[in-house]
């Protein structure tokens, strides 16, 4: 394959078949040209006027030269214009050329020749030409290629053209799958300064260096001239006119020459004389940026730069949630923070550079909405709730099932529900997915393995599991049978342990701490039961429509409900401190921040709310669904809100600013009815009887050593 050259060539005059027929002597290897002998004026101007090269004359006419130069320089004369011209004119060339620039022999060869009078004149001062001439211009000795070399045939020279031109290297950087699952951060700007390893501190020293040589010279220089010549009259009244200042200026005491006591300064590097606790602390402090460039700048502040010590502070530092109240509430998923040992505490010999590295690319996809799809099949009805964690995922469903499903392999491992419950093979059927699926196990309904994970406890529910929270021991589970059941979790069966009645009503949603279990209905209660006994401690009234959702955090309590309030209660008291009402329609979700210092909420009127707990006030509403807003889920330490709809979309959302910064739309085929997140995925649950998991750590490198192992 030919590429085109980027060069021009010039078309050949008359000057140029003249020299063709009188080829020039070869150079001789001895003797140099400066550019101004190699290249001749403009083609044109040499054509039109047998005189124009005179032109380059600032000031000076022809005339001046026909009348007053001697008749024997006159060829000299008219070569030294001809030089100077085209000197001129080949720096014009050259410096306005933003490409490499071609050789010296390139542009002799292009370079058109003058007129039939010109060449004569030439071909008279050869002599002349082939004489050394200093470069006066630059100012700057000849370099090797500035060496006139000896003429060669066109052809020759044109390979040569060609073969100086070079290749645009390829972009470096992943591609294929690994780039696919790993995005790079964006490039770092060209004016941005990058520094190898230790250059910061040879630029310092070179700088001092370079300061305590001039200061020395100076001095000494000084000292020389008051010992040969003695200090003159004016500098002695300068000092005299300084005495303002109070710094004695003269001294009567014998000089002593600068260079015999001057004593060369050594730069210290303060990191070498400080002890290494001192400095890991204090590299703690700082950001990864800064960490990344504190390594470039010598071995010595690379490898304690580096220190896993070091890392593991900026790391937590970054990625640790904080907990603000107390119990600490049950987390959602992981915490994305590397492994624990049995005692609670981070496991020692971890990469925290390298997890730190896949933390932002994790953040990165969420933030460029690249998921990956999983699906789970297996409920053959709406999926009403779930929850999640590292190791596994928990569904209810309207077919009056629970389904436990395996977060590392995604298949189903338990399905608990009554004898009449059991599902039939062939179920459910199978249904259109995203492109960017990469899991989409088949149900095993109606197969053995099916039928071996299928298990009827003691008691169960008989109608649809319309909510479920669970923690490290128990599991809460609500129905549209008016009950909730409490279930021990700490074995391989799950087993129920006591059944709460109370309400009149099918149960929408439950929440719990270490102390207590709330469970809220269409009957517009919300009851407080104690967590060992089961007993009814309080009943919350106040809501006029079904309270759709509860959330608890420390002894406050936030509810949402049909009648469009969302209401904030004491749990000791039981009194309603603050209301947060809709602007027209009922609430069905709500979410109360860790901090306790904010409630979401959304609903019928399709949009999201955030209000200042405190006050009451409304601080923004998001961008509008296309549906009623079903599910809420903050993540307020990753500043995210997830949103479900009716319109069948996923929205994730800033959650400072309400800014929606990502959209799935008909990822499932139904309603979206449950919605909840961590810090690499989306679990969601749908009407069409699908777990839809959106996985932004799919591939990406070293998201394993995130994941926690108690």
């Amino acid at each position: 394959m030919h590429h085109r050259s980027s060069i021009t060539h010039r078309p050949k005059t008359s000057s140029a078949a003249d020299d063709s027929a009188a080829p020039p002597r070869p150079f001789e290897p001895s003797m140099k040209r400066t550019a101004s002998q190699t290249f001749s004026t403009n083609g044109s101007d040499a054509r039109e006027a047998p005189n124009a090269l005179g032109a380059v004359h600032e000031g000076m006419s022809e005339q001046y030269h026909s009348h007053h130069a001697p008749s024997g320089s006159r060829s000299l004369s008219r070569a030294t214009s001809m030089f100077e011209g085209g000197f001129k004119q080949i720096r014009r060339k050259l410096s306005s050329s933003s490409s490499r620039r071609p050789s010296l022999t390139a542009i002799f060869d292009n370079a058109p020749g003058p007129s039939s009078s010109a060449a004569a004149a030439r071909k008279n001062s050869s002599d002349m030409l082939r004489l050394p001439l200093p470069h006066h211009d630059s100012g700057l000795p000849l370099s090797q290629s500035d060496q006139a070399t000896p003429p060669v045939n066109s052809k020759i020279s044109m390979l040569k053209r060609f073969s100086s031109l070079r290749r645009r290297p390829a972009a470096s950087g992943p591609s294929g799958e690994f780039a696919k699952y790993n995005p790079v951060p964006p490039p770092i700007p060209s004016n941005y300064p990058l520094l190898v390893p230790g250059s910061a501190a040879r630029q310092a020293a070179a700088a001092a260096n370079d300061a305590r040589l001039s200061q020395l010279r100076r001095e000494q220089e000084q000292t020389r001239k008051f010992l040969e010549n003695g200090m003159s009259q004016s500098s002695i009244e300068e000092i005299d006119n300084d005495n303002e200042s109070g710094v004695g200026m003269m001294c009567s005491s014998p000089i002593v020459r600068a260079d015999s006591v001057l004593q060369e300064k050594k730069m210290v590097d303060p990191l070498q004389a400080l002890p290494a606790e001192i400095t890991t602390l204090i590299l703690s402090n700082l950001d990864a940026p800064s960490l990344i460039q504190a390594e470039l700048v010598s071995k010595h502040w690379h490898n304690l730069a580096t220190s896993p010590h070091v890392w593991k502070d900026v790391f937590l530092r970054r990625f640790e949630p904080t907990v603000h109240v107390t119990p600490t509430p049950i987390q959602m998923g992981g915490v994305g923070v590397g492994m624990f040992t049995k005692n609670g505490k981070h496991a020692p010999a971890q990469n925290w550079k390298q997890m730190y590295r896949t933390r932002k690319t994790i953040d990165r996809r969420w933030k460029a909405a690249t998921p990956n799809a999983i699906y789970l099949n297996g409920h053959t009805d709406s999926v009403y709730c779930c929850q999640f964690d590292e190791s596994k995922i928990i569904t209810g469903s309207r077919d009056r099932t629970i389904r436990v499903w395996d977060m590392n392999t995604y298949e189903c491992i338990k399905v608990i529900g009554g004898p009449t419950h059991r599902p039939v093979s062939n179920t459910p059927p199978a249904m259109d997915t995203h492109r960017a699926k990469v899991v989409n196990n088949p149900s095993l309904n109606g197969t053995e393995k099916g039928n071996d994970m299928y298990h009827v406890p003691a008691d169960y529910h008989d109608a649809s599991i319309l909510c479920l929270q669970y923690d490290d021991t128990i599991m809460v589970t609500g129905s549209s049978d008016h009950t909730c059941i409490v279930w021990d979790i700490t074995g391989k069966d799950y087993v129920p342990m006591y059944r709460l009645r109370g309400h009149q009503a099918g149960v929408l949603d439950v929440c719990l701490d270490d102390k207590h279990i709330i469970s809220c209905s269409k009957d517009s209660a919300i009851i407080v039961w104690d967590r060992q006994t089961g007993r009814q401690l309080r009943t919350l009234t106040g809501h006029r429509g079904p309270v759709n959702a509860v959330q608890l955090r420390g002894n406050l309590l936030v509810s949402a409900s049909g009648d469009g309030v969302a209401k904030l209660w004491n749990l000791d008291s039981g009194v309603c401190i603050k209301d947060f009402p809709s602007e027209d329609r009922g609430l069905a979700a709500v979410e109360f921040s860790d901090d306790a210092k904010y409630v979401l909420a959304g609903g019928n009127d399709h949009v999201v709310y955030k209000f200042d707990a405190q006050t009451g006030n409304t601080l923004h509403t998001s961008q509008r669904h296309g549906g009623l807003v079903r599910s809420l889920f903050l993540d307020a330490f990753n500043g995210r809100i997830v949103s479900g709809s009716y319109d069948q979309s996923i929205r994730v959302a800033d959650y400072s600013t309400g800014a929606v910064f990502a959209t799935y739309e008909n990822w499932t085929t139904s309603w979206i009815l449950s919605a909840k997140s961590d810090y690499r995925r989306v679990v969601a649950t749908s009407q069409d009887g699908r777990t839809l998991i959106l996985d932004f750590g799919w591939n990406v490198q070293g998201a394993e050593a995130l994941v926690s192992h108690a």
